[in-house]
């Protein structure tokens, strides 16, 4: 078909309006030229006021209209019509028909089609057609209206009426199923579509994360379990190597999510883990996450389980007490992602190496649950030897105390926490002096009390929670042979038991407060407990660790008698006393009978200190008391 100039088409068109023939005339106008000009008083119709809103044309009405022309009539919008919708045989239904009046349709965007009409009709392509120079490319972009985007037309109606009005490029909210446009039925397609070059997979996020990433793709700044930070890496943005590592591995945030606690195992280089490591540490920390019950659960088969572990979560930090369970050496790695428990075992110098070594090793035993003979042959020593009895009683030393001071009482706190509080004092801003106590046997709260009855002072109510504890665990699984993850219970009880003294100290409801215990306990007794060869007339108490005195019975070696009570000072028991799980007290071993007598004033207080020396400790002690001059 002859491409034709709008001066030359005029002349052909004026030839066919000339002619008696009432067959239409089509016109590819691809140009959008403007016949009103050229051919004067014409109707002139639009298909677009014949879809009626979201629907495609109705023809029976549109070729009603034509039959009812009193006028020759220009058509507008069929060829836009037919290039959107495919529906072709229009053309040949309207190439065929007469009508009362002239109908010239100018058509856009079917040229091929046209021409292809022609070549199959010579008659067509003499008389009923012509085509003007010009291109079009039409851009149209169509929205599922459920998307509620704001686009140009509001339905297909309206998109055809921009189309005749000559524009080529629009958008529009339809479900009509259109041909030759961008079809946009999420927002992942509409980010595409301003994006053509975005390689992310449409699963990467879920439907609604789409929707807000189109409103806004700011990705900066948000918590790292975050869509929007696990979105950061469509566009490279991720800073911190630890995220950038879980992203390239994550297929969607889902995937994301769980690489946030698993992607540290795939890890190798030793530098790498380790900045890896604190990395993710710090991205999980406040993180609730289904995936922390599957990482442990596939670290039990790793023999180095405590290396990916962290202190976050109190999940985690019975995992890593667990895992250190049988091992004849403390593994240094514990000690590093486990600072509150390195607090527990570092050492506390007691002044006497022998005791400082005897919770040193006391220590290492509850916590990694292994037997060790030489440990239990030399408590069976100290039980006749009996070393407590150098240091003053806890009522001695709460005598010559300060009475202003406020009184705290911990139930069943014994020295062995000393370097952990000490540790956490420093953290809280708490300066502390020390005295190591010795209670009364046995080591019973109601043998154990009369220093809180007897406070001048005024004092906290008693907190139960640590003995309470020691007694029974909810998070204790039990038995002796059991890993003892109640510790990371007692270290917290301890925790807010000091904070509770800072912010008693910081509101300035009292200017000294003194922390003290009504005795300790004994894990290790639970672990090593028997029955000993002495035969009792009364029943042990208290799991065995204490007995009535009876006159026919036979006093034992390793016991020693106070308070109507002979009290076990080695890991043996009374027969009729049943062991505990967890730990006991009554007893007489160091970690049952010492108890600490802590003075907390707040660091940068004026608070005078009064020395009396007339109450200085006796030698042997003076190491074990350095800096106690706060009792007067």
């Amino acid at each position: 078909m002859e491409i034709l100039s709008i001066a030359d088409a005029v002349k052909k068109i004026r030839i066919y309006l000339n002619r008696d023939t009432l067959s239409p005339y089509f016109v590819v106008s691809d140009g959008n030229a403007d016949f009103k000009k050229f051919l004067g008083d014409f109707d002139k119709i639009y298909i677009s006021d014949l879809c009626k809103g979201d629907f495609l044309l109705d023809t029976d009405l549109l070729v009603e209209k034509l039959d009812a022309l009193t006028n020759n009539a220009l058509v507008f919008g069929l060829g836009e019509y037919i290039f959107f919708t495919a529906q072709e045989d229009i053309l040949r239904a309207l190439q065929d028909k007469s009508f009362n009046r002239k109908v010239i349709f100018v058509c856009r965007g079917i040229a091929n089609l046209l021409e292809r009409l022609a070549d199959e009709d010579f008659k067509f392509r003499t008389n009923q057609i012509c085509r003007i120079e010009g291109k079009v490319n039409f851009s149209v972009v169509k929205y599922n209206p459920a998307l509620n985007f704001p686009t140009d037309a509001q339905n297909f109606s309206e998109l055809l009426k921009l189309m005749e009005s000559g524009k080529t490029s629009a958008t529009v909210q339809t479900n009509l199923p259109l041909e030759n446009v961008t079809a946009i039925n999420n927002f992942y397609d509409a980010i595409k579509n301003q994006e053509p070059h975005f390689n992310i997979s449409p699963d990467a996020l879920s439907d609604w994360q789409w929707q807000e990433y189109f409103s806004d793709n700011n990705c900066e700044g948000y918590p790292p379990e975050h869509w929007r930070s696990f979105a950061a890496g469509f566009k490279n943005k991720i800073s911190n190597p630890y995220l950038r590592f879980v992203f390239t591995r994550s297929a969607n945030f889902e995937a994301y999510c769980k690489n946030l606690f698993f992607a540290l195992l795939d890890v190798a280089d030793e530098k790498t883990f380790d900045e890896f490591y604190s990395l993710r540490k710090a991205a999980v920390k406040n993180i609730t996450s289904p995936y922390l019950a599957e990482y442990l659960e596939r670290l039990k088969t790793f023999p180095d389980a405590i290396k990916y572990l962290t202190d976050n979560t109190a999940q985690e930090r019975r995992a890593m007490i667990e895992a250190a369970q049988g091992k004849e050496k403390i593994p240094d790695v514990l000690k590093r992602n486990y600072p509150a428990m390195s607090d527990y075992l570092t050492d506390y110098d007691f002044g006497d190496a022998e005791i400082t070594n005897y919770f040193r090793q006391y220590k290492k035993i509850k916590l990694c649950n292994v037997d060790d003979e030489n440990f239990k042959s030399r408590v069976r020593e100290l039980a006749t030897q009996r070393p407590y009895n150098k240091f003053e009683t806890r009522q001695k030393i709460l005598d010559d105390a300060d009475p202003t001071a406020k009184l705290y009482w911990l139930d069943a706190l014994g020295v062995e926490f000393l370097s952990y509080i000490k540790a956490r004092a420093i953290q809280l801003g708490l300066l502390t002096a020390i005295k190591i106590a010795r209670a009364n046997l046995p080591t019973l709260t109601f043998q154990n009390k009369n220093f809180y009855d007897d406070w001048r002072g005024d004092k906290f109510d008693k907190n139960q929670q640590l003995d309470e504890l020691k007694h029974t665990s909810e998070n204790f699984d039990g038995g002796k042979c059991s890993a003892p993850t109640y510790i990371d219970d007692e270290l917290a009880i301890i925790d807010n038991a000091l904070e509770e003294i800072k912010n008693d100290l910081a509101n300035h409801h009292a200017e000294k407060i003194i922390l003290t215990s009504d005795h300790g306990a004994s894990r290790l007794a639970v672990m090593f407990g028997r029955e000993n060869k002495f035969k009792m007339n009364s029943n042990g108490e208290h799991s065995g660790r204490c007995c009535p005195i009876n006159e026919l019975d036979e006093k034992p070696t390793c016991a020693t008698e106070e308070n109507g009570y002979w009290v076990l000072a080695n890991y043996d028991k009374f027969a009729g006393g049943r062991l505990s799980s967890v730990e006991v007290h009554g007893g007489a071993t160091l970690e049952e009978i010492l108890v600490p007598v802590i003075e907390f004033t707040l660091q940068g207080a004026n608070v005078e200190v009064k020395i009396s020396p007339a109450k200085k400790n006796p030698a042997p002690l003076k190491e074990i008391d350095d800096g106690f001059e706060f009792f007067d």
